[in-house]
């Protein structure tokens, strides 16, 4: 296979060394998380989820006047993102034409960690690893490992000088990869061309919520809703209401729509376990939880809706 190396990171172990003390890691994760949002870089990373691989060509030019990264797939179907300070917008190319939509989100590989991944320590502990090479360039493997059911873990390798990501890998309970995403040429530093647009302003094409439909009784720990909109998703008629939970790491929606009917509760799983599905009827309402998290973060969270009284 030719990506079969990318299945065996997930089988490094880490070094023999302990769990670092949580401020020290609080300290790690926030270098982390900083690195790739205060480095300019350029390169080819590929990312593999269940059997689909994807290779994509990245630039990023740091925080600043002209900030930004711009994405470009260079396998399947032509596709670019372009990220700035406004946001991230996709564009598709298909059959001569251009459609451009916006991103709920402007992260991407490397940029992995929240703005306050200090936080992340409350919920994942932090071990370094050996050092490995990835894309000729020296990292040192650092091992998040979730301290309960509701979050996956994850294994990543930092460059030393940057703390920059170069390859990362998600990992489920029994240390089987997920996800993973490794560069397979990087240049760090310089000043990256960005393309120029003249793209027109893009919709978002969602409104705020203004009064919650429902409520939610508990969270998993470490969870927060950080986005709740209105909007149209592809394939479906009407229009939707969208929240969404995060740790920071980890994403869980909540799509809900009036139940024209009774709604049988419906639990499902992707093929390879990464995505986790519950619909079920809140008094009037047909809600779907869904996300690349755990199943017990999933039920939880479904179980825990009722009508807003």
């Amino acid at each position: 296979m030719k990506w079969a190396w990318l299945l065996s990171i997930a089988s490094l172990p880490a070094s023999a060394a302990t769990f670092l003390p949580q401020t020290e890691a609080s300290i790690l994760l926030q270098r982390i998380a900083d690195a790739p949002r205060h480095v300019s870089y350029e390169g080819v990373f590929v990312t593999q989820h269940g059997d689909r691989m994807q290779s994509l060509f990245v630039a990023n030019r740091p925080e600043g006047t002209a900030s930004g990264s711009h994405l470009k797939a260079l396998d399947g179907e032509k596709r670019e993102v372009l990220c700035d300070k406004s946001g991230a917008t996709n564009i598709v190319f298909r059959d001569g034409q251009v459609s451009t939509e916006k991103r709920l989100s402007a992260r991407h590989f490397p940029d992995l960690l929240p703005l306050n991944a200090a936080a992340l320590a409350n919920w994942y502990s932090v071990r370094l690893g050996g050092m490995e090479r990835v894309a000729g360039i020296d990292c040192q493997l650092i091992e998040l490992a979730p301290k309960d059911v509701f979050r996956w873990g994850y294994m990543l390798c930092i460059e030393k000088l940057s703390n920059m990501p170069i390859r990362a890998v998600m990992l489920n309970g029994q240390g089987q990869p997920l996800m993973q995403s490794a560069f397979t040429s990087l240049k760090l530093g310089g000043a990256p061309d960005l393309p120029a647009t003249s793209l027109p302003p893009v919709p978002d094409g969602t409104r705020p919520v203004t009064a919650d439909s429902i409520e939610v009784r508990s969270l998993p720990p470490g969870y927060t809703r950080i986005t709740a909109v209105r909007r149209h998703i592809p394939n479906h008629p009407a229009e939707v209401e969208h929240w969404v939970f995060s740790d920071g790491l980890t994403y869980i929606s909540l799509f809900m729509e009036p139940a024209t009917h009774p709604v049988e509760t419906v639990r499902g799983q992707s093929k390879h376990g990464m995505t986790n599905l519950l619909t079920r009827q809140v008094g009037n309402i047909q809600a779907t939880v869904l996300g690349d998290a755990p199943w017990p973060a999933i039920e939880l969270l479904a179980t825990n809706l009722e009508p807003r009284r």
